[in-house]
């Protein structure tokens, strides 16, 4: 489980991952010349992600957390409030969270003892934290969340449960009992719904071809541009046998083109997008 890590350099990259998660949500493509035009583009990403995308509130907690841990007074209250009425984003002082955290659009609570992995996704209107149950009673410690974890809008987690990486919280999803890892969980109470199949044999030389070319793209013998074209030329002549891997990665490809789009290439946010294509193709 990621918490937040000692050191200002490890803390400085824990936001430049927070920063590179929202990139996502940017696509309009930033031109290399004239120097003007580039840096009014840069401009107007930075300003998407701080103010359209909640990037910022997530800055703000890591602030509010830095400051808690020197004493700060009153300072971080401050900081707690602005979050509030910006974002609609209250996230209470014992929540811990990894690098990469995204918080789409804000409208989010996150309480107690909740400790949250690398690079989660949590979209608006979710609240994650305690438990007033008859079965448990109130209680201050929250969910233990893992890594990759995305939070559909309007879900609920609640109580001391625990949700294994790579999970998927489903839209106004309400989750009193722990989730398994790669699962996907909806409704109320939220429960497990089937595991998606691997591709099946029909569509072998596709994946052959497609996992070709992310070796390709990984040992620098061609572009993230080629690797993404094969990629999407492939599920999409498949679209029966590669259909519940397509659905899986889409969000990774839609992040890929996005990025080869702009001409950008290697991150840790390309590779992460990578190797979830690659997992998903992998033979079961």
């Amino acid at each position: 489980m990621a918490q937040d890590r000692p050191g200002h350099a490890a803390e400085d990259d824990g936001l430049t991952q927070d920063f590179d998660a929202h990139v996502l949500f940017t696509f309009a493509p930033i031109p290399d010349a004239p120097r003007l035009a580039n840096l009014q583009a840069r401009a107007a990403r930075w300003l998407t992600i701080a103010f359209a995308e909640s990037w910022l509130a997530v800055w703000l907690f890591r602030a509010k957390k830095r400051l808690r841990r020197a004493h700060v007074p009153l300072l971080p209250g401050t900081l707690d409030a602005i979050s509030r009425a910006l974002f609609g984003v209250q996230i209470g002082n014992q929540v811990e969270a990894g690098p990469g955290l995204m918080i789409t659009h804000g409208q989010v609570v996150i309480d107690g003892r909740t400790r949250i992995g690398r690079h989660c996704q949590i979209n608006p209107w979710v609240t994650i934290g305690l438990s007033n149950s008859k079965k448990l009673g109130f209680s201050v410690e929250g969910p233990t969340i893992g890594d990759e974890v995305r939070i559909g809008t309007g879900a609920k987690l609640i109580g001391p449960i625990a949700v294994g990486d790579g999970a998927r919280i489903g839209a106004n999803a309400v989750v009193i009992h722990d989730v398994p890892a790669g699962a996907t969980v909806v409704g109320v109470p939220a429960r497990v719904v089937g595991a998606p199949p691997a591709p099946g044999n029909g569509a072998r030389p596709a994946v052959e071809a497609m996992r070709a070319a992310i070796a390709d793209y990984r040992g620098g013998r061609s572009s993230l541009r080629a690797a993404v074209d094969t990629l999407v030329r492939s599920f999409e002549a498949h679209p029966d046998s590669l259909g519940t891997a397509h659905q899986r990665v889409r969000e990774d490809l839609v992040f890929l083109d996005a990025i080869a789009a702009t001409g950008g290439e290697e991150s840790r946010q390309v590779e992460r997008a990578i190797a979830a294509i690659d997992a998903a193709l992998a033979p079961g």
